[in-house]
Formats: structure tokens, C-alpha cells, sequence
């Protein structure tokens, strides 16, 4: 999968203090495009008030595999890949992480059923949000000032991997 970008703390955050990246352990995670016709969907962190793409970290699972676990437990509802996007290197110091976020575009497919958020997602007040299109979704995560490191790397990363979508799409 092509490498879209390699985004580090202090290229969101002018703030940030110098970090030894080579120390940060590497994770594995996936992220999806969900559209449901012409909607897509989004989580709100209302805590730090930013959006971000559904999916999360893969461990011991085929990526295609949790990934789909993933949407399932976010969203509600189950997933048809339909490409790839491309993937992206973050580097997030709170987790000491480097963490390699492979996305894809999908479909919602068949009826959703109810979410389980966990405690963390509770406590940060995730939200599914249905953008009206692909454009709208864009201007979403981009107006959003998030108020933590974590949120401005996400939204660099979401920004990337949406606006890579919508080239696909034309």
C-alpha cells in the first residue's frame, strides 16, 4: 500500500518537545472510508472536540479482518472494502507510539445494530456522525480545532486519507 505521509508531533504542534522516534514502538492500525450511499461516517470526540475516521489498532488479527471488527464495534454495522487508500506513519508521543494506519474505502452494508462503546470512548465522548458527502466530511475534520496533541495528529492523518478518497472518486 502506497505510504501517504509520515506525520510527527511537531509538524501539527509548534509546541512540542523534540521526541527520539526511533525509541517509539510500532503498532499496526486500520481505518475505513464507510459510505452509506453518498454519506460517510465519522467518530466526534467531544472531549477535544475533533472527528476522525472509524477503525483502530490491529493486534494478532488479519488487517482486513479487524478492521471489520473494528467498524463493527464503532458503527454498528458490517463493511464491504471497496480500495484502498493508502496508508500513513504517525507518531504519537502520548503513547510513545509510531503507529502505521493502513485505510481503505467501504460500504455500510445490510442493517446496523447497537453500539458498545467502551469506557474510553465513553469518558472522551465518541459520537458516530454521518457526514452528508465525502466534501462535507472533508470541511468537518478540517474546521475542527482539536484541543490535544493526539486530536491535531488525527485530523492531519484523517484530512490525508480523506482528501485521497475523494481523488479516487473523481
Amino acid at each position: 500500500m502506497k505510504l501517504l505521509a509520515t506525520i510527527k508531533p511537531e509538524d501539527v504542534d509548534a509546541d512540542s518537545p523534540s521526541f527520539e522516534h526511533e525509541s517509539f514502538k510500532p503498532r499496526m492500525a486500520a481505518r475505513a472510508v464507510v459510505l452509506d450511499g453518498e454519506k460517510v461516517a465519522l467518530i466526534h470526540i467531544a472531549e477535544h472536540d475533533y472527528y476522525m475516521l472509524p477503525g483502530g489498532g490491529i493486534e494478532g488479527d488479519n488487517l482486513l479482518m479487524g478492521l471489520a471488527r473494528e467498524i463493527l464495534e464503532e458503527l454498528g454495522c458490517e463493511i464491504e472494502i471497496t480500495g484502498e487508500v493508502g496508508c500513513a506513519e504517525v507518531y504519537f508521543d502520548r503513547w510513545q507510539q509510531k503507529q502505521t494506519d493502513y485505510c481503505y474505502t467501504a460500504r455500510k452494508v445490510g442493517e446496523g445494530q447497537a453500539v458498545k462503546p467502551t469506557d474510553f470512548e465513553v469518558e472522551e465522548g465518541h459520537k458516530v456522525v454521518w457526514a452528508p458527502n465525502l466534501k462535507e466530511a472533508i470541511q468537518l475534520v478540517g474546521k475542527a480545532l482539536p484541543q490535544n496533541r493526539d486530536g491535531k495528529l488525527v485530523r492531519a492523518r484523517d484530512l490525508i486519507f480523506l482528501e485521497s478518497a475523494r481523488q479516487m472518486c473523481l
